[in-house]
């Protein structure tokens, strides 16, 4: 039995999906592979103390997981002559850069669906005023949030404390200990102004090391489109154009209505000078470890 040496190939600007087995001789065609091989190699050489004992994974799992739906393309398959439709996904614990453009049977049918839905939705340029202090009624019970979550008592008493600071137009400080759910509270308080019919734009300023919790809690409780604002300025720039704004049919920004509800982005991002971020009229912000 003859042995043949493969490698699990990544190959460029295709996603992790489309990764395979092939040999040296099938990978040819890229003039470097020779100096690749080599320098995989001399890795593998390298970790091979600390793997020895260990089942790893050729990558993260997440790199095939779709997070979201970018944009839609329709093209015509030049040998059949039918419609074809393709996604471009950004793929979950990777950034934007990273999108692929995939066809439509590659794809989850319910990231499409989600992404049907925002491409239904309509720019909204009316700007809601707060509604009066005197309107504020205590939440008495926690309503039934996104699949069946509910909030402690002690969160519904933060919950109210931050509407009620909310409608008497007063900032304010959460400063329970640590564990007792002041994201979760944060979350739902920016639901429970969108339901008053302020739909946003808020912003979420908080340490890198936190932001995949805050954007998984407010997926887990809520169906505010939210969107993580980080990342090299290709990803950022991908962020503006297929995230941020509503355009017209000539292409050009609809100002004052937002494709986003929410934003999360980290205290570089906003101490950086961001101009995307500091020119939007933010209806809320939460600032995480704001003693920072």
């Amino acid at each position: 039995m003859l042995d043949i040496e493969e490698f699990f190939v990544k190959y460029k600007n295709y996603s992790y999906l489309h990764c395979e087995w092939a040999t040296e001789q099938q990978l040819l065609k890229d003039k470097r592979i020779q100096q690749k091989i080599k320098r995989f190699k001399l890795r593998q050489a390298q970790r091979a103390h600390f793997l020895a004992d260990m089942e790893e994974e050729p990558f993260n799992p997440d790199y095939v997981e779709v997070d979201r739906i970018l944009e839609v393309s329709f093209c015509e398959d030049k040998d059949t002559g039918e419609s074809v439709i393709y996604y471009l996904v950004k793929w979950c614990s990777l950034p934007y850069e990273d999108s692929t453009w995939e066809l439509k049977e590659d794809v989850d049918l319910a990231k499409i669906e989600e992404f049907e839905q925002l491409q239904a939705s309509r720019p909204d340029t009316r700007h809601l005023d707060r509604p009066p202090s005197n309107i504020w009624k205590k939440i008495e019970q926690s309503r039934e949030y996104k699949n069946g979550n509910q909030l402690r008592e002690y969160q519904l008493e933060g919950l109210n404390w931050l509407l009620f600071n909310w409608y008497n137009r007063r900032n304010c400080i959460l400063a329970d200990e640590m564990g007792l759910g002041k994201t979760i509270q944060s979350i739902t308080f920016l639901y429970e102004i969108l339901l008053t019919g302020i739909r946003g734009p808020f912003l979420i300023i908080a340490p890198l090391s936190t932001i995949a919790n805050w954007e998984r809690e407010f997926r887990t409780w809520t169906d505010i489109n939210v969107v993580v604002y980080h990342g090299s300025l290709i990803s950022r720039q991908m962020i503006q154009q297929y995230e941020m704004y509503f355009r017209d049919s000539q292409g050009r920004i609809i100002r004052g209505a937002y494709r986003f509800q929410a934003i999360i982005t980290t205290f570089e991002m906003i101490l950086g000078g961001c101009g995307e971020l500091n020119a939007i009229d933010w209806r809320c912000v939460i600032i995480d470890e704001a003693h920072r």
